[in-house]
């Protein structure tokens, strides 16, 4: 048993409905089953394969940081630079 507040409840019944389920078997949809045989990696990665352009400029540029110029520092006395 466990105690919901009015609106939590509310919202919890109105998800449920919404997915034509009761309460209940929605909140036990949501949790994961342990003992649910996992699935093996290549099915897991169907459809998410693909290709990345590495030429392309990349989005992202990280900020600059003391801890980012330490690891870079440290990895030029071996030889790596980074683009």
């Amino acid at each position: 048993t466990i105690t919901l507040s009015e609106q939590t409840y509310q919202r919890l019944l109105a998800i449920a409905q919404a997915n034509d389920t009761t309460p209940e078997d929605w909140i036990a949809s949501q949790l994961s089953s342990s003992s649910e045989t996992p699935q093996p990696l290549p099915q897991l990665l169907i459809g998410l394969i693909g290709a990345i352009d590495s030429k392309a400029d990349s989005v992202h540029r990280p900020k600059p940081s003391k801890f980012g110029a330490a690891i870079a520092a440290k990895l030029a006395k071996q030889g790596i630079q980074r683009p």
